[in-house]
């Protein structure tokens, strides 16, 4: 029987964690960081947040928001992956 996941927060947190796998990201989050980041990014920029705090040397070679919209494009395609 396949994985069924049916919290709204927990199958975004599954295509984010897809997602950095996809991207060859060393980044896993677990549901404690993904709740933090879902209180400290006001904005929902959670791959901001997440990069200003623990891999701010990568804002030296990347914009934020380069880094933002890649992530969320592959996160929306795992998303729709699923609920197709």
């Amino acid at each position: 029987m396949p994985n069924v996941v049916s919290d709204p927060l927990a199958v975004e947190l599954e295509a984010y964690n897809r997602a950095f796998s996809e991207l060859e990201l060393p980044w896993r989050w677990d549901a404690a960081t993904f709740r933090d980041l879902l209180n400290a990014a006001h904005d929902r920029d959670f791959i901001g947040v997440y990069v200003e705090r623990t891999q701010p040397h990568l804002l030296r070679v990347y914009e934020k928001a380069f880094l933002r919209n890649l992530v969320l494009e592959v996160k929306e395609r795992c998303m729709r992956d699923r609920a197709a």
